[in-house]
This record gives structure tokens, C-alpha cells and sequence, in this order.
């Protein structure tokens, strides 16, 4: 759980310290006000109290170079199917058809609230909860 500091200065000023453990050991991040402070604090909990993917102590976040080996999660999903062993071709296209249906519709949202494709790299347990609640207001919607 991350707290947030204020931290006044001589000329009257603050600064607003986000406070956390990771693995152990103490972790911050100055801002200048406190609703940076409390966008933030927000983002390293929804990381389960680790920085945040994409940000850099002192200047946020910055561009990521490309992860070797990413690719979409339907991608992966779909080869993963491709190369499953021991069922039938029935088996597998009813595989193939929950992933166009389901699978389909999971994405990432990036920090600057931009949805992008969800990958095997960026994919956030956020993303998840937001797709398991899609999926319900599917359901709920056709009964």
C-alpha cells in the first residue's frame, strides 16, 4: 500500500512524496502537487506496489523499447491452439471460436489512457478485470 507525504518547503511550497515497499525495501517519487501524487500512488497500486511499466524514477514515463519475442495476445492465443497436441480438429475450432469471440475483445489501456492492442509485454491484471467485466455485461445483456 503506498502513502503520500507532503513534504513543505522553506518558501512555503510542498512537495508530495508517494511512499511504498517493494520486495523489502523503501521506494519514492517526488511531485510537485498532489494530484500527480495521487495519479501515481493510484498507478503503483494498481501494479501491486511496483513501479510502474514504462516509468523512470525522477522524469515518468518514457518510451519502451520493443520486447523481443511480443506479439498480440490473440496471436499467441491463436498459435498456442495451433500447436496443441492429443484433440480433435472439432476441438480445436471450437478453441478457435471462443478466442474470436471472447479473446478478442481484451486490450490494454496505457498510462496516457490511449487503448492499444493488449500483448503478451503490456498486458496488465487491470486489463483483465476490465475484460472479465465486458464479458459479464455480455452475458447480462442477452438474458
Amino acid at each position: 500500500m503506498a502513502s503520500i507525504v507532503e513534504r513543505p518547503r522553506k518558501d512555503g511550497t510542498s512537495t508530495f512524496q508517494v511512499k511504498w515497499r517493494q520486495d523489502g525495501e523503501w521506494q519514492t517519487e517526488k511531485f510537485g502537487d498532489q494530484d500527480s501524487a495521487d495519479a501515481f500512488k493510484s498507478l503503483v497500486e494498481a501494479h501491486s506496489g511496483r513501479w510502474p511499466y514504462g516509468w523512470v524514477r525522477g522524469e515518468g514515463f518514457v518510451e519502451q523499447p520493443e520486447v523481443p519475442g511480443d506479439m498480440t495476445f490473440l496471436a499467441y492465443a491463436e498459435r498456442y491452439v495451433n500447436r496443441l497436441t492429443g484433440i480433435d480438429d472439432r476441438t480445436r475450432e471450437d478453441y478457435h471460436r471462443e478466442i474470436r469471440l471472447h479473446l478478442s475483445l481484451l486490450q490494454h489501456v496505457e498510462p496516457t489512457g490511449q487503448v492499444v492492442p493488449a500483448t503478451i509485454a503490456n498486458l496488465t491484471e487491470d486489463d483483465v478485470t476490465d475484460w472479465v467485466m465486458s464479458l459479464s455485461g455480455m452475458s447480462t445483456a442477452g438474458s
